[in-house]
């Protein structure tokens, strides 16, 4: 057992290291973000409430005003519009001078708002040297000092341009953490210093607010729905006055493009992902993605991806209950398996939804698929090894039918030694030493070929064990290696068949001018031990025991009584139990004294009228 299962460890393991080491490399993390775009989808749209809302600059607005950019003189009116806002944050780039008088009406009105945010851009640009650097896009200084706080709004997305994360603050340009649009938004909001951002390792604090970041100073953020989930506002509608100024008092309104020709600032969530029209998903324009940074920061519905060694535990525990599981067959494992990858799931969905924590999905499914199909293979292949070593071992004893009982009862196997009730059977030719004499080899093992054919065939067909052929004789067991209650009946009948196939033999042989033979048969039943004896290099699967002997000694004593079947009372007692079966007749020999016994020992002969069988003088 101990054995079984340190190879089942060992191939499992191994497949379980490679998906352990895989997965802590990053290497199933497209699979994982599959999963968790799938949560998102899983726990549905929900309104991110009236804090924060959009001010688009969509198809609608630029029928009217025209393809931007758009005159500052206009921007200056929508200020003039959002008195009432808490913060109006610009995800639009005022980064070079225009018509002077035009720079002065949008700069005013950044100064009697007192409450604008405005963005800036980080870029990349190739001196003449060739070499690429990173250049920041700020606004005309005229906006800059009349302006609430300021932020870049560049924008990480991973592969297929979805965003699940982005960029909190910047620390290589100024030697101090520089905020994002949302960031900066946030501090003007809540009135914080934007100088007092305190970065450490793992996060950023600003007054009551805490930011997770990662080596790269960015932050997974929520996400409410997909494109259009904020409350959102046409620009050329807020501009001609359609709204009261109640609809955005005390809001942080954030204005950006929104319409589907600014393909450079559209985006997918993980709500946006596949067939946008049957979905009904919306593509997300850049400035509700800060709009959604903006309401993460003011809820705090950060995503944190779990530690390396939290995913560590969760996989080898999966993998520890997996391998018990499919360790209870092929069936069950796979029910038990398909239930511990549910729950696996449902427990990384649930932690994800209540505490905000990404754990591994992908990588325990893999794990627990891995797993029970390692140890179902090993199993099986285990198994059929155990099988061909059973038809190896057995099939030169036993008959085909029970070797697949055996395969079928294996547990009820002991190869090792064991105390078994069984019934022994021994036969030997009478006269062959006579037969041989003068005889060509070959016609001598040829007729002990004969012989032996048809006598093995007969104890097979009745669940008997071909212990060993002994020169002319055989050694036969009943009851093991599969346990029967009825041995000694079968037995008894096996030997009734051995002597009547053996008068057809000498009727065929005697047609033939050749020498018949008889047969002794001597039988006792009793326990007796079982199993492997041997040494390492030959072990024969047999039995030892005082009951073996005295069947060995009755086979010998139908010579002295001149009877062909010798049984022991103990046998006749088995099949008292069992009931006579019909026809057979018993003649009571009587005691007799065997070798190596102390107390004698009370025989029995039988004789059938059906079979044709008598006892021979």
């Amino acid at each position: 057992m101990k054995e079984k299962w340190g190879r089942t460890l060992l191939v499992s393991g191994c497949l379980g290291l490679i998906v352990l080491i895989t997965a802590l490399a990053g290497m199933w993390n497209n699979l994982e973000l599959i999963f968790y775009d799938a949560w998102f989808n899983l726990r549905g749209k929900e309104s991110p409430g009236n804090q924060v809302a959009v001010i688009a600059m969509d198809e609608k607005s630029i029928e009217k005003l025209g393809p931007p950019p758009w005159s500052r003189q206009v921007h200056a009116r929508l200020l003039d519009r959002l008195g009432q806002a808490k913060i109006v944050g610009f995800d639009v780039l005022f980064d070079a001078p225009t018509e002077e008088e035009t720079d002065a009406t949008l700069a005013k009105a950044i100064r009697e708002h007192q409450r604008v945010v405005l963005a800036s851009m980080f870029t990349f640009e190739q001196e003449e040297s060739s070499e690429w650097y990173q250049k920041l896009k700020l606004p005309v200084k005229e906006f800059l000092k009349p302006a609430a706080g300021i932020g870049f709004i560049n924008i990480p997305a991973d592969k297929g341009n979805i965003v699940r994360r982005v960029t909190v603050v910047d620390t290589n340009t100024f030697g101090r953490p520089f905020p994002s649009l949302s960031l900066a938004v946030l501090i003007a909001s809540e009135g914080l210093d934007p100088g007092n951002l305190n970065l450490k390792e793992g996060s950023l604090a600003t007054g009551k607010f805490k930011i997770p970041l990662n080596e790269e100073n960015q932050t997974m953020i929520d996400f409410w729905g997909p494109g259009h989930t904020f409350p959102t506002f046409s620009y050329i509608d807020v501009l001609e006055g359609r709204f009261t100024p109640a609809a955005w008092k005390d809001k942080i309104m954030l204005v950006g493009m929104a319409s589907p020709t600014g393909k450079e600032d559209i985006y997918e969530n993980p709500f946006s992902k596949g067939n946008l029209v049957l979905s009904n998903a919306p593509l997300v324009p850049g400035v509700e993605i800060h709009a959604s940074a903006v309401q993460t920061y003011l809820t705090g519905r950060y995503f944190r991806p779990a530690y390396r060694g939290v995913n560590l535990v969760f996989l080898v525990t999966l993998w520890l209950i997996t391998v018990f599981a499919a360790r209870r067959g092929p069936w069950w494992g796979l029910f038990f398996s398909f239930l511990v990858a549910l729950v696996s799931l449902s427990f990384s969905y649930f932690i994800w939804l209540k505490q905000h924590y990404w754990l591994f999905a992908a990588a325990p499914l893999a794990m627990v698929a891995l797993t029970y199909v390692s140890v179902t293979v090993e199993d099986f292949v285990r198994t059929e090894m155990e099988h061909r070593r059973t038809k190896t071992l057995f099939g030169r004893y036993v008959s085909a039918p029970v070797v697949e009982e055996l395969l079928r009862r294996k547990e009820k196997i002991e190869l090792g030694g064991v105390k078994q009730e069984v019934t022994i059977l021994f036969s030997d030719i009478r006269g062959f030493t006579a037969f041989s004499e003068g005889k060509p080899p070959e016609v001598v093992v040829a007729r002990l070929n004969e012989y032996f054919t048809a006598m093995t065939e007969i104890i097979f067909r009745h669940g008997g064990t071909l212990d060993k052929y002994l020169g002319d004789g055989l050694m036969a067991i009943f009851g093991a290696p599969v346990e029967y209650q009825d041995h000694a009946r079968r037995a008894i009948t096996a030997a009734v068949e051995m002597l009547e196939r053996l008068e057809k033999l000498n009727q065929q042989w005697q047609e033939k001018g050749e020498a018949v033979m008889g047969i002794g048969v001597g039988i006792n039943s009793g326990f007796v031990v079982v199993g492997n004896i041997g040494s390492p290099e030959r072990m024969d699967y047999t039995v030892i025991g005082e009951e073996v002997n005295l069947a060995s000694r009755l086979e010998a004593l139908n010579k002295e009584y001149k009877t062909q079947v010798i049984i022991s009372e103990r046998t006749f007692r088995y099949l008292n139990q069992n009931g006579l079966p019909p026809g057979w007749e018993w003649q009571d020999i009587g005691e007799t004294k065997v070798r190596g016994l102390l107390e004698p020992v009370k025989i029995y002969t039988l004789a059938s009228s059906e079979s044709g069988i008598q006892n021979i003088s």
